[in-house]
């Protein structure tokens, strides 16, 4: 049958896209993370759940799969499954295999955090996961390094987890960035107990920092304009 990789947004329902909505209303099974399915719980009508555990990311995939050679299937996914999603080790272990695989996006966190702040990826940007689960930290840290000294802004996800501080990102980002760079931490965006803090390199709160945040970090183009941060093409 098939399989709809999908993106859900990053929590409310009115960043769900209408053609996330449609692939999961039409789908016979539904996989995902708890707490994604929990996010999509209003469009569920009967549907079979796949409830996943985190740290079981293939064997969500390969659930999903395995379904679909019999089902429509649905595996949801916060913001866009494309970005440090589900949807790279789905589409891996779905070569060779007789399912028709669709990726629906979705509003990944770094928008849903921007717009809060107003315009701050308006010029040239980069995202990057800080989680060293599957990357030793030497990687993390080099790309870290090379991004920071190109001036771009930065959304940076997974900044701290259970065992890691944002410490160590913080003193690379220092080495290449002016201390007075405008940094904003989003913490459950477009969810219960959001948060937005804004602060700056210098006075950055590491504490503040959790598995639920994540880092924006201004360009060289980068300003307040009032109460909105904004990057500007071309005018560093």
């Amino acid at each position: 049958m098939s399989l709809s990789i999908v993106g859900l947004g990053p929590g409310a329902p009115e960043h769900r896209t209408a053609a996330a909505e449609r692939a999961i209303r039409e789908a016979d099974v539904i996989c995902g993370y708890g707490p994604y399915l929990d996010q999509c719980a209003d469009l569920v009508d009967g549907q079979e759940l796949v409830r996943g555990r985190m740290g079981e990311e293939v064997e969500r995939a390969s659930a999903a799969l395995a379904r679909a050679r019999h089902a429509r299937v649905a595996l949801v996914s916060s913001g866009d499954a494309g970005v440090h999603g589900m949807a790279a080790r789905t589409l891996a272990l779905a070569a060779g295999l007789d399912v028709q695989v669709d990726v629906i996006p979705g509003v990944t966190a770094a928008l849903a955090a921007a717009a809060r702040l107003g315009a701050p990826l308006a010029d040239d940007w980069a995202s990057l996961s800080l989680s060293d689960l599957q990357v030793p930290w030497a990687v993390v840290e080099r790309r870290l390094s090379g991004v920071a000294a190109a001036g771009l802004a930065l959304a940076l996800y997974n900044p701290a987890s259970r065992s890691r501080s944002f410490a160590p990102a913080l003193d690379v980002l220092l080495v290449h960035r002016a201390p007075d760079t405008p940094v904003a931490i989003a913490t459950n965006v477009a969810r219960a107990g959001e948060t937005i803090a804004t602060t700056t390199l210098a006075t950055l709160d590491v504490s503040a920092v959790t598995m639920r945040s994540l880092v924006l970090v201004a360009g060289d183009s980068g300003a307040w304009a009032g109460a909105w941060l904004v990057g500007t093409r071309g005018a560093p």
